[in-house]
């Protein structure tokens, strides 16, 4: 889905949701960790991002490849928003330095892992 776009946020704006994804940096080529934010301006949602560095530098912190945390949710035309920047920036930091399991443990995704490893190589 396509927002407009807006250059701040403030921690106490509602926010309907947070990403942190690993992306390619446009300038550099590189991979980044970015910081997307989805906040309500005038009535309707506006996307933030905020580049958080090298993807290289979250590694050795977290397990995780990204994360996403909903802050509201969105009903026809009607928008729920329980969460603001803040808190959810909280939430993604404490996420990030202690996640709540490794994913190596979900035994699902190893038995899909290796299925896949065997169809690239077969």
């Amino acid at each position: 889905m396509l927002y407009r776009a807006t250059s701040y946020v403030t921690n106490d704006e509602p926010c309907f949701n947070l990403a942190e994804l690993n992306l390619m940096n446009q300038t550099d080529g590189r991979w980044h960790r970015y910081e997307i934010l989805i906040v309500v301006r005038d009535d309707e949602l506006a996307e933030y991002r905020r580049d958080m560095g090298l993807r290289d530098n979250f590694e050795h912190k977290s397990r995780l490849d990204g994360l996403r945390i909903m802050g509201g949710v969105k009903d026809g035309n009607k928008i729920y928003i329980e969460e603001t920047v803040g808190r959810l920036r909280d939430m993604a930091f404490q996420l990030r330095e202690s996640p709540a399991f490794d994913k190596q443990e979900i035994p699902a995704l190893n038995k899909w892992q290796d299925r896949k490893k065997k169809s690239i190589f077969n």
